[in-house]
């Protein structure tokens, strides 16, 4: 809707058991001194859905939120994933909703035939104060709060920069300035969200990719940042759940997340290049390096040493092994863990943010040609430039030694990364899909292949480490990738043949 009413906010999560601390730091910084002296008000959000999640399945929250003896009703669309958000507010009577406000919003159609029930309870605690950032006035929202479902609950802390007036780098300004007064690390996740993790358990702790829906109204520049902000909330909401639980998963999908916003920025190079990518290209590879070691392990315990174990030889010496490989990744876990806890890694996340939406690549007058590119005939070009690369190598695939089928497997996974991002442009749902499924089918065989030369390497490793026992030696650690490497050569034919049904796979942007 052209009419859309808009909100524009930034959010910082705050550690719940250190909310007083970081509360009274910031009170201390100029300008926000009277958080210190305000009072909290307390708010009850109830949030409905109807009994089949229609709501939630069209990236909507309706909650009726009561403070004192008023109650006001808000309808929140998914916005662009990070700033903006649509907005529908109206004063209601009661705790109740009231549809007929709902008319003329999104969730009129689904709603029209569907009944609506209170699925979880948000209570804030939030103390307020107007700040003014040049010609830019916010209202910092200071929250601590819980979400209550099925009778379980989630405490959280969090603060809330909402743009009320004047222009947005304002907003950029107050955020960077309170960055370093306290434990503040950007965050994506909305109350509601919370709540729902509450009602409805995600099937997976990990957060995925969620491609944005692309027009083919957009430019280049445009679209890239649509990606970028899909990128960067995935970052965010693994590295969020990384520092509270950590998993193999949540690892995956962090260093998945980094690695498709570093290739969305050299697929979109000549739109985005300006004096600020280097150094935001180095944190991130920064970043990445930080977590492979985790990674890495956790594919070689639950793969290659869990087959050799299963064979049931020298068992004393697998043993031995294991326990220093699961040592080695504890240390990288506390590695990983400490890597999204530094100073360091928030300061890269608000750098990232601020240079997707107003870095001097926005308004290069050099790169404004490219900038303003359709994004349609832009993705056809680099779509189908990434695919000659695999055609080009992958027929020559037995001649290639590890490192370069590793790299064959990065153009993999680039051409997956792109072909994820722009396929909604094309609409053509059912060749995307089995273009998609072709190239995850070679990208899968050649991970295969890349983890038997890692694996190896890192149990030679382990088993080299000092104070090792007798039977914890490298020839042990030769039973681990030994047997793989028979596996070398079926690997090898399922590359090929991976490769030769991607090659005849129709793509879906032709």
């Amino acid at each position: 809707m052209a009419d859309t009413p808009r909100e524009i906010e930034m959010k910082f999560a705050i550690p719940a058991n250190r909310a007083a601390e970081v509360a009274a730091m910031l009170a201390l910084a100029p300008g926000i001194e009277p958080l210190a002296d305000a009072a909290p008000r307390q708010l009850v959000s109830t949030y409905f859905d109807t009994e089949k999640g229609a709501l939630r399945r069209a990236k909507l929250a309706l909650r009726v939120r009561r403070s004192g003896d008023q109650y006001t009703q808000t309808l929140k669309d998914g916005g662009d994933g990070a700033l903006t958000r649509g907005e529908w507010e109206t004063r209601v009577k009661g705790a109740t909703p009231d549809l007929a406000a709902l008319k003329s919003t999104p969730a009129a159609r689904l709603l029209a035939k569907a009944k609506l029930a209170p699925v979880y309870v948000v209570e804030v605690k939030r103390r307020t104060v107007d700040v003014v950032e040049g010609e830019t006035r916010i209202e910092l929202a200071f929250d601590e709060g819980v979400a209550k479902a099925k009778g379980q609950e989630a405490a959280f802390a969090e603060l809330e920069l909402e743009l009320k007036a004047g222009p947005q780098w304002g907003l950029f300004a107050l955020a960077r300035r309170l960055a370093g007064t306290g434990d503040l690390t950007l965050s994506f996740t909305t109350k509601a969200a919370r709540g729902a993790a509450l009602a409805r358990p995600p099937r997976s702790y990990a957060h995925k990719f969620e491609p944005p829906p692309l027009s083919a109204q957009l430019h280049a520049g445009q679209a890239f940042q649509a990606v970028a902000r899909a990128c960067l909330r995935q970052i965010t909401t693994n590295a969020e759940r990384l520092r509270y639980r950590a998993s193999p998963e949540v690892i995956h999908q962090l260093r998945v997340a980094l690695r498709r916003l570093r290739s969305l920025i050299t697929s979109f190079k000549d739109v985005v290049a300006d004096a600020r990518l280097p150094a935001i290209k180095a944190e991130l590879k920064w970043l990445t390096g930080e977590l492979d070691a985790a990674r890495n392990l956790d594919v070689l315990l639950h793969g290659d040493y869990r087959a050799a174990v299963a064979q049931k030889e020298d068992a004393e010496g697998l043993k031995g092994l294991g326990v220093r490989l699961r040592g080695a990744r504890r240390m990288a876990y506390v590695r990983a863990a400490g890597a999204v806890e530094s100073e360091r890694f928030r300061r890269l996340l608000l750098d990232l943010l601020v240079w997707i939406e107003t870095g001097p690549w926005t308004i290069a007058e050099k790169a404004a040609a490219r900038r303003e590119r359709p994004i349609r005939r832009f993705a056809v070009d680099e779509l189908s430039r990434r695919r000659r690369k695999i055609a080009k190598h992958g027929g020559k695939l037995r001649q290639l030694d590890p490192a370069a089928r590793h790299k064959l497997r990065i153009e993999a996974k680039k051409l997956r990364y792109a072909a994820d991002a722009f396929a909604g442009l094309f609409e053509r749902p059912k060749r995307a899909k089995a273009f998609i499924e072709a190239l995850k089918e070679v990208q899968d065989a050649l991970g295969d292949l890349n983890d038997i030369a890692v694996g190896e390497r890192l149990a030679h490793e382990a088993a080299a480490s000092p104070g090792r026992a007798e039977t914890d030696s490298a020839f042990v650690a030769g039973r681990i990738t030994g047997a793989q490497r028979a596996r070398v050569g079926p690997l090898t034919d399922r590359a090929e043949a991976a490769i030769a049904a991607f090659g005849a796979a129709k793509p879906f942007w032709k």
